[in-house]
């Protein structure tokens, strides 16, 4: 986009997303109550920002401490999304305020694919780039905060245009992968290649000497496309074992795999994907199933009675929809929608005004219990307009 062009739209864009910043709840206080019945009341989303734009989802966010924290949103979202532009949020323990693009980011215009990372304060990672068709012209992009500003990070070629999991444990150590069987690998000068004995999807990990990668190996001539779990001790990728699939005529055979990670613990890590069959003739799924493993600090086992797959995680809860969390007891918690925005249609439907949150991602904030939900409040009103919401999760 032109300098000239970019910086007008850069303008506009903040009024129109510089909507209300709904107070917080006071010193994080629980979302939980009892009725008079003594019954556990449902967790409830409240709002911590909601803009005014009504084409617009927040996408992401990493919170680098409960006062640094920062969030990507786009818009437009719905329609014509060629000329999508990319605002990016911070939050310094008060508010959410739009934060002007620096000079480092200014590309993010030309690349939809953001994502953001973060290990603790001053250490913030943002990876961009394309899903689909890539060009010369349209490198990837990467950046760190430091806590003060943002700078470029200079990438090998070979880079990958979309990350697909990223683990930052500080900032000498963060790892990325997108699909393939390489990862990369920062040890605080450049970026490495290091090869992976299987693809991955999604990485977890409590530290940068204990990280797992999930995803999937083969296919092979002879095997289909089969889930797989890799870890990282250190020095070196081992492929582990995973629990046999389920059993299948020869000319049937199943394929899965493992989509996204979350580890609560060393001792406690959760893969999640799927496992399907197209049948002896290829046409149809006679077979499809969601697939959660878990790890228990020395073998990875079929998890019963969780539900797959997660959307989104904060250490301790694992999110199954902006309506539902697992809580670290195993307990399924509901969580109540936000109250009504203003400009609400006045016609019935959930949250009685017609309006459907959906969220993106969610982060834990550092030093509390409570969590950020990230995306969009949709209803008649307004096709898509952007929020970030908060609760407290039940210990």
């Amino acid at each position: 986009m032109p300098m000239l062009r970019r910086t007008a739209a850069l303008c506009a864009a903040l009024l129109i997303l510089a909507g209300c910043g709904y107070p917080q709840d006071g010193n994080g206080a629980p979302s939980r109550t009892a009725d008079s019945a003594g019954r556990r009341a449902g967790a409830t989303w409240r709002y911590d920002y909601a803009g005014k734009n009504t084409n617009a989802a927040f996408a992401d966010i990493a919170a680098a401490s409960a006062d640094d924290a920062w969030a990507v949103a786009k818009s437009p979202v719905t329609g014509w999304v060629d000329n999508q532009e990319t605002h990016l949020f911070h939050y310094d323990g008060k508010s959410w305020r739009p934060y002007a693009l620096p000079p480092p980011l200014r590309r993010l215009d030309e690349l939809p694919y953001v994502r953001l990372d973060a290990s603790g304060p001053g250490d913030v990672w943002l990876f961009a780039g394309i899903l689909t068709n890539p060009t010369r012209s349209h490198p990837p992009l990467a950046a760190h905060w430091d806590g003060k500003t943002w700078q470029s990070v200079d990438l090998p070629q070979g880079f990958p245009q979309a990350v697909a999991g990223a683990a930052v444990f500080g900032p000498d150590d963060a790892w990325v992968v997108d699909g393939s069987d390489t990862a990369r690998h920062f040890d605080g000068q450049q970026w490495h290649a290091v090869p992976l004995p299987a693809k991955a999807q999604s990485l977890a990990g409590t530290s940068g000497q204990d990280l797992w990668a999930v995803g999937s190996s083969g296919p092979t001539r002879e095997h289909q496309a089969q889930p797989a779990a890799m870890r990282w001790d250190g020095s070196t990728w081992t492929e582990a074992t995973l629990p046999a699939m389920p059993p299948g005529p020869r000319d049937d055979p199943h394929f899965g795999e493992l989509t996204r990670a979350v580890a609560l613990s060393a001792h406690d890590v959760r893969a999640f994907g799927y496992v399907t069959s197209e049948g002896a003739d290829g046409d149809a799924d006679v077979y499809s199933a969601g697939l959660a493993l878990r790890w228990d600090g020395s073998r990875w086992r079929k998890e019963g009675g969780v539900p797959c797959c997660v959307t989104g995680r904060t250490e301790g809860a694992l999110f199954l929809s902006p309506k539902r969390y697992l809580a670290p007891s195993g307990r399924q918690e509901r969580i109540a929608q936000p109250a009504c925005l203003p400009g609400r249609s006045g016609k019935l439907g959930e949250g009685g005004c017609g309006q459907k949150l959906q969220l993106q991602d969610y982060s834990t904030i550092p030093g509390t219990r409570d969590v950020w939900g990230v995306g969009s409040v949709r209803g008649p009103a307004a096709p898509s307009r952007p929020v970030i919401v908060r609760l407290t999760a039940v210990p």
